[in-house]
């Protein structure tokens, strides 16, 4: 019996998945990195985006090989967050963390939520296919990414990461 054949459809499945990333998130991330996950998901979000755009032979790459975007995705994130942690990107990070556990909440779900979609969006549609409606109503359809792209975004301008005189000191 594997682990998937315990959730009655592959949607629980990848509903599970998020919520023990989230908060896996939650436990082993402290506050003082979110901005660092900000920064990597979103970057590793344009280059996977972008630089198929300016050098053919990565589009022709991701073209025949297209689990390969969502890996390029997902190492980018990991190598951005190790590069970024140990950088002085660091040090400001830790001073502009969210103070309230409900604002850190809803930038990790962000996060957690965006990273999700793109891995899913960047998907092959052999892949894409075996997911029923309810993953694709919240992780792969063009307006969840959207969604789920903003939601940290506005986030971070409504409420701001909170210093001691405000977003950068």
């Amino acid at each position: 019996m594997d682990f998937i054949s315990l959730f009655p459809t592959i949607d629980w499945f990848v509903l599970f998945l998020f919520l023990a990333v989230l908060v896996l998130h939650l436990i082993f991330v402290k506050k003082s990195r979110l901005l660092v996950d900000i920064i990597s998901v979103y970057t590793s979000f344009a280059l996977v985006i972008i630089v198929p755009m300016f050098f053919p032979t990565v589009h022709i790459w991701l073209g025949t090989h297209p689990l390969l975007r969502a890996g390029a995705f997902a190492g980018l994130v990991l190598i951005l967050h190790f590069l970024l942690s140990h950088s002085n990107i660091r040090d400001f990070s830790a001073r502009v963390r969210p103070s309230d556990f409900a604002t850190s909440f809803v930038y990790r779900v962000g996060i957690i939520g965006l990273f999700f979609t793109s891995i899913l969006y960047f998907s092959p549609a052999s892949i894409k296919d075996l997911l029923g409606p309810i993953s694709h109503l919240l992780f792969m359809n063009f307006w969840a990414l959207v969604v789920w792209f903003f939601i940290p975004l506005l986030f971070a301008f409504a409420y701001r990461f909170r210093t001691r005189r405000g977003w950068i000191e």
